[in-house]
């Protein structure tokens, strides 16, 4: 039987921390005969790229990760969720990785992989008009619930993609670093990658490389790709002598400060992270992430400027956001990008898929990365352990076709797809607040029901300890799709969208459509909050009477589909 994880739990260090920590740095693939066949060669070394070859290694699967770059790295996708927490522990157990499992949780972080991390216990949102102080009425804050097998935290990508990498060489994969990849050779019986000192062989080929992908230039992969919706460009920075939030303007919460999560200020045309990893006492940091997005559309370029400059005198137009900011020394330079949206119109060819990151990417924006990336990793593992007739799975054994592996093209297509639609509405929704508050309502419906569905299939494995509750999500075209919420939320996106579209035209009131809209849903549990109310803009899941009436609704006042379709599980005595 399962049993919730803690403090204590083992972790397995890898040989290449060991010898990292002697001052030698030991790529044990040199040792290899540069001949040597592989199972399944994969192309990055991010979260996704060492979490898929510590499941397959672990499994007895020959596997080569090839890096271009070399870590320590700084890496986008620092702030979890909670489906983005739910997921390694969900792996974890899965797999029998509980390496991957620790990221589930903020204390098993601290104890197995990094001390500089920090919590995520709030979500937070201010919209600002420029040149003008913020309104305590424009806050917006979600407190999640804290459970025991996960909680959400921030990632200091530095070294827990360092942590990752060390667990993949100990479960048995070989790893190449400062290696950029040069050809990728698909043919009928197997892979070969080309590389300036070696070529690699192998069965199959996943690419978590990210946007210059080899393989996606040399398939012409982007050309026909879908164009996104969302325009945006970032500047960001880690700095230390960030203040809390908290010293301007006071949560409204019972006991969870801002300081105690990710905070987002939002304006028209783009909005900013504040995401702190000092931010409680077990962490030994003092730095934040900080990171502008803006759409281009509104907000262009100023190249006259360094990236620092274009910050500084982009913040000082709102002058909380400044009063925030003050004070801060930046410890990673100012970096700045253009667009940053791109695409694919494939994802999986015979021997070969992308990962999402390599597919595409939208925005930041509610951290839908790290999601998609977990996602993936359980698909393509399970894909991939049938395929080698190491479990039972969805691929016959032995069967490396583009067909076999269709469910990952739907799940990369449906998963960006659906989060340019999400993350375009939101920009449209930044114009001004009435609009914000009522999109943030319904971002708050969403991300509440899709946390239920992952919840109820780990609450359903705590009964019973079988797997299978996991592996459920491979009969959806990505987990949530069969969810019995999912054409209500799916109705509901499109009709808050079609509002937005119309904003302007001096006949509806934009915010207010959208809210009385939002009235309309007898799904929701007003009882919890108020969606569809214009002051509606807190609720705090961490109070144990607040989930308790959540709970209650659920089991027995919920609607009849919801109540035999989601609620349909038992609470473990220790949740």
């Amino acid at each position: 039987m399962p049993t919730f994880p803690g403090p204590d739990d083992d972790c397995h260090l890898g040989f290449g921390q060991v010898f990292r920590n002697l001052g030698v740095t030991l790529y044990l693939s040199l040792m290899q005969d540069p001949l040597k066949k592989y199972d399944v060669i994969i192309a990055g070394s991010g979260i996704y790229g060492t979490s898929m070859a510590s499941i397959l290694a672990k499994s007895g699967l020959k596997v080569l990760i090839i890096e271009r770059g070399k870590h320590p790295r700084f890496a986008l996708g620092e702030a979890l969720l909670p489906q983005s927490a739910i997921w390694p522990f969900i792996i974890g157990e899965r797999f029998g990785i509980p390496e991957i499992g620790h990221l589930s949780h903020a204390d098993r972080i601290v104890d197995n992989i990094t001390p500089s991390c920090g919590l995520k216990h709030s979500i937070g949102f201010a919209h600002h008009t420029e040149g003008v102080p913020l309104e305590a009425s424009k806050l917006h804050q979600l407190v999640p619930p804290h459970l025991p097998f996960y909680s959400e935290s921030h990632l200091y990508r530095e070294e827990v993609d360092q942590f990752l990498l060390d667990a993949a060489i100990q479960y048995g994969a070989d790893y190449v670093e400062e290696t950029p990849i040069t050809n990728v050779h698909i043919g009928a019986s197997g892979v070969m990658v080309s590389c300036p000192l070696n070529e690699y062989h192998g069965e199959y080929y996943v690419d978590a490389s990210g946007r210059g992908s080899k393989l996606v230039e040399q398939q012409g992969y982007r050309i026909g790709a879908p164009e996104a919706m969302t325009h945006s460009r970032t500047l960001f920075a880690h700095v230390e002598g960030l203040q809390p939030f908290d010293h301007l303007i006071a949560s409204p919460s019972q006991g969870r400060q801002w300081h105690e999560g990710t905070f987002h200020h939002v304006f028209d045309g783009g909005w900013m992270w504040v995401i702190p990893f000092d931010n409680f006492a077990r962490s030994s940091s003092r730095k934040a992430s900080i990171g502008l997005m803006l759409d281009p559309r509104k907000h262009p370029e100023n190249s006259d400027l360094s990236p620092e400059e274009e910050f500084r005198a982009f913040i000082s137009r709102f002058p909380d956001i400044e009063r925030h900011l003050e004070g801060i020394e930046v410890t990673m330079p100012f970096k700045r990008t253009g667009r940053l949206q791109y695409a694919s119109r494939q994802s999986v060819g015979d021997r070969h898929f992308t990962a999402p990151g390599t597919f595409g990417f939208v925005d930041p924006l509610y951290s839908n990365g790290l999601i998609h990336t977990f996602e993936s990793v359980y698909f393509g593992a399970r894909h991939l352990l049938s395929a080698f007739g190491k479990e039972e799975g969805p691929v016959a054994p032995g069967d490396f076709s583009t067909a076999a592996f269709a469910r990952m093209e739907l799940l990369h297509r449906t998963q960006w797809k659906h989060s340019d639609a999400t993350i375009s509405k939101a920009y449209a929704s930044m114009a001004e607040f009435s609009s914000w508050n009522a999109w943030t309502q319904y971002w708050l419906a969403q991300i509440l029901f899709g946390d239920l569905w992952l919840q109820r299939a780990c609450f359903r494995y705590f009964e019973d300890g079988n797997v299978a509750h996991f592996d459920a999500f491979l009969d959806e075209i990505r987990p949530g799709e069969k969810a019995p919420f999912a054409q209500d939320k799916e109705s509901l996106l499109e009709d808050l969208g079609a509002l937005l579209e119309i904003r302007g035209n001096g006949v509806v009131d934009t915010g207010e459509a959208m809210l009385a809209r939002l009235a309309q849903e007898s799904w929701l549990p007003r009882h919890v909050y108020d969606w569809g109310a214009s002051e509606s803009r807190h609720v705090d899941f961490s109070r144990d009477e607040v989930v308790g009436a959540l709970l209650g609704w659920g089991f027995e006042a919920s609607p009849d589909h919801l109540r035999q379709g989601l609620f349909d599980f038992k609470l473990p005595a220790t949740a």
